[in-house]
């Protein structure tokens, strides 16, 4: 008698059954000796590799299998892992915990960009959430790690690179939806950092001249994204954006005549630079 050809993926599938005591007992040894060495050593902080040297058991099964259901938690365990010996190992020797803090913020972050470059190799779905999730974590860590712990560099580096992060995930899965909130945040991020980190000693026209004008140039990058993804000219964004950052001229020269020049220096650079940008990635004419 003839054997069913769909007999072979029985064996195959016993096999499956043998690989969870085997992986779950490496997880066991791997702890024990860790915890064991620790306690001669007298280290104080290998104990804390326990969590990271999981992480790479979760990410080693998912490299070989090829499933993003065991890479992301083998990267997150890893990377939170290491956030832990960065910020309460004393191997960075680092005095100042919001430093440590920042570098711990980091570290989950490179973790979500592993993921997505480990979903553009396995998956056939690309996780641009990731990078999202990434960019945020960045613009969280940068003031502990600049030590520089004011409220507007806190808004002005998480919002710009969000943005970063929406004008990323806009672009290469095509959504306007996402465009949208990047350029604006984008230029709310750069108008906080000119308006109220770098002329933080000027008057409050200065300050929330300098933030409009940002953000009207926030605006106008809608158009000039939406033309990267689409063929067709999207012109509506440009009244909002031309009437903010008129305003945003008139307070900011008001309010300080003597810097009215580097105001339209800068925003002329700024608009240089973003039209630069949309002729080079421009492949046909713009249509009405």
């Amino acid at each position: 008698m003839e054997k069913d050809p769909q007999t072979p993926s029985i064996p195959q599938t016993a096999e499956n059954h043998k690989l969870t005591p085997t992986f779950f007992g490496a997880i066991l040894v791997l702890t024990g000796f860790i915890i064991l060495l620790d306690q001669y050593l007298q280290t104080e902080w290998l104990s804390l590799t326990v969590i990271p040297a999981i992480g790479l058991i979760f990410l080693a099964n998912g490299l070989n299998s090829r499933r993003m259901g065991w890479i992301i938690p083998g990267v997150l365990i890893s990377t939170v892992g290491t956030a832990g010996i960065l910020m309460f190992g004393e191997i960075t020797k680092q005095p100042l915990f919001s430093i440590r803090l920042g570098m711990g913020l980091l570290s989950i972050s490179a973790g979500f960009l592993f993921i997505l470059f480990f979903s553009l190799l396995y998956s056939k779905r690309q996780y641009w959430w990731a990078f999202l999730v990434a960019c945020i974590l960045s613009g969280s860590a940068y003031p502990f790690i600049s030590n520089r712990l004011n409220v507007f560099v806190f808004l002005s580096s998480i919002m710009f690179l969000t943005g970063l992060g929406f004008l990323a995930w806009g672009y290469f899965e095509r959504l306007l939806g996402f465009l949208i909130p990047g350029s604006l945040l984008v230029g709310l991020g750069t108008g906080f950092y000119l308006g109220f980190v770098i002329n933080a000693s000027n008057n409050e026209l200065v300050k929330i001249g300098f933030m409009i004008t940002c953000f009207g140039l926030g605006w106008v990058m809608i158009t000039f994204s939406h033309r990267m993804i689409k063929p067709l000219f999207l012109w509506w964004p440009l009244i909002p954006g031309g009437i903010l950052t008129m305003v945003g001229w008139g307070l900011t020269i008001g309010g300080n005549q003597r810097i009215a020049m580097s105001l339209i220096g800068n925003t002329g650079s700024i608009s240089l630079i973003i039209f630069g940008l949309y002729l080079i990635l421009m492949r046909r004419g713009i249509r009405k």
